[in-house]
């Protein structure tokens, strides 16, 4: 690979950061419909590197997904011309590590290439102008296959957003009290997102409510008025590890993941992420995340052991 992709990252703006120490993107290349972004994952990273047992050994798989999410909106940006102030909402994420060894912590940082083709372009009656992106990427480390995304998301201008969510709280208001982290899988307090688990018995499943920190410098890098995707993932992770029990220090992943957003999760509503084991694969989990009595998000993911 070329060095030069690595040797800074592109503009915050690009990819809706504020803190330019959370831009992964290293470069962007192509046109409209395939391009190409180089990303480097750091060695430590306050959330991401915050996993117990062998997930610690590993980079994690939702940073990939960070680095994809941050290489479709700048896509969006650079080859569709989306507003520079238009924000975006993702309808779909699906995630699948091909080779979990590329992803092994070293005593390098990981440069990454991801290969991105538009796979649908969403118009409005078919002929207005593309407000929304299937894209699908390949993800490489020097030059072979280490994971595969794939993404469905629109945008619009910040004028008709806001239009759209007047009235929606910035504020979560009183939160519950964060489950143990190590029952979660993970070493620190400030990175635990759910409450104390609620089990069902003998039936392989769990609920918890959502914990929302708007103080927490990854998850909420910049004021939002709904949850976002990270935490809502992350929830249905960490519960499923609860789920997982003993087993959960053997774990790295997840391994696969497809979660499907419904509707918006509101910030002054609480949230419950719900998880079932899969009956016939232990490291498989099925849930879904609900708010005032209506599914938000649908979501199925995978751990290697």
């Amino acid at each position: 690979m070329n060095g030069e992709n690595y040797s800074q990252t592109i503009r915050r703006e690009l990819v809706h950061k504020r803190a330019v120490s959370e831009v992964l993107i290293t470069s962007m290349g192509g046109r409209g419909d395939t391009w190409t972004a180089h990303a480097q994952l750091p060695r430590l990273h306050s959330f991401h590197s915050d996993g117990l047992g062998r997930q610690g050994s590993y980079y994690d798989p939702l940073l990939v997904l960070e680095a994809f999410r941050q290489g479709c909106i700048a896509g969006s940006h650079l080859f569709y011309d989306a507003p520079p102030d238009a924000r975006h909402t993702v309808r779909l994420y699906e995630l699948a590590v091909v080779d979990f060894d590329h992803l092994v912590c070293g005593a390098e940082v990981l440069d990454l290439e991801l290969n991105m083709a538009v796979q649908k372009e969403f118009r409005r009656d078919g002929h207005d102008a593309v407000h929304g992106l299937e894209v699908r990427s390949v993800v490489a480390h020097e030059g072979t296959k280490t994971m595969e995304l794939s993404a469905a998301f629109n945008w619009m201008p910040l004028e008709k957003w806001d239009r759209l969510r007047a009235g929606a709280s910035w504020d979560p208001g009183p939160q519950p009290a964060p489950a143990d982290p190590r029952s979660v899988g993970r070493t620190r307090m400030a990175n635990v997102v759910i409450g104390a688990p609620v089990h069902a018995a003998a039936s392989g499943a769990a609920s918890a409510p959502l914990v929302v920190d708007i103080s927490h410098a990854i998850l909420f890098d910049h004021p939002l008025d709904h949850l976002p995707g990270g935490l809502i993932i992350e929830a249905a992770r960490q519960l499923s590890l609860v789920i997982a029990d003993s087993r959960a220090e053997d774990l790295v992943g997840p391994s696969w993941l497809k979660i499907g957003f419904q509707s918006f999760a509101e910030m002054d509503s609480v949230s419950v992420v719900s998880m079932t084991r899969d009956g016939a694969d232990p490291l498989t989990f099925r849930g879904d995340i609900t708010q005032s009595g209506q599914t938000r998000a649908t979501v199925e993911l995978a751990f290697m052991e």
